[in-house]
């Protein structure tokens, strides 16, 4: 009986946490088959030591850690497939799938299309651990969570989100026709 519940528990747990993880390594590898791959690794990992560990409590950093540095093995070994022009299309077309398309004109269809790329492109211009750290933000995290799954300071935490948004506002100044700070 003690088995079943503590069974159900980690079922709740991988379904609670795999839609955030997925869009993690999603936005670390920008290849959402890959990222379902790594994360599957990654729980398949986590599982096979769940005596090992609190999952309940502590899996989600021990999840995020393995999944960050499965990402920056990927991405060190092997670059990105990017079409000839340079856009990630694959990733691209993914990207407006949550967006009520009836309601936008087609001019802001475009524009969105256009800004989504040039986001697209520049968070694939950032180095892996500042990209980690900015989605990571971007997910929620405070600094300190942010280091504690990097595996590094919470100040270089918040030195690595500073540099990937300052680096992002100076890629994107020239789209949204702002002088970058």
């Amino acid at each position: 009986m003690g088995h079943q519940c503590k069974q159900h528990d980690l079922d709740a747990w991988v379904l609670a946490t795999a839609a955030r993880a997925v869009a993690y390594a999603s936005s670390l590898l920008h290849d959402r088959s890959r990222a379902e791959d790594v994360v599957q690794d990654c729980y398949c990992r986590l599982i096979r030591k769940a005596a090992d560990y609190d999952l309940i409590h502590d899996g989600g950093k021990l999840l995020f850690r393995a999944i960050t540095n499965a990402c920056i093995n990927i991405t060190t070994r092997q670059r990105p497939i990017v079409s000839i022009d340079g856009y990630r299309t694959r990733q691209d077309e993914s990207r407006s799938d949550w967006e009520d398309r009836k309601a936008e004109m087609p001019e802001q269809i475009v524009l969105g299309k256009e800004l989504a790329q040039a986001i697209g492109r520049g968070l694939a211009q950032l180095p892996v651990l500042q990209r980690a750290a900015l989605e990571l933000k971007s997910l929620g995290h405070s600094q300190q969570e942010i280091a504690e799954l990097l595996e590094i300071t919470a100040n270089h935490a918040g030195v690595l989100v500073h540099r990937a948004r300052q680096a992002m506002a100076e890629f994107l100044a020239p789209f949204v026709g702002e002088k970058a700070s």
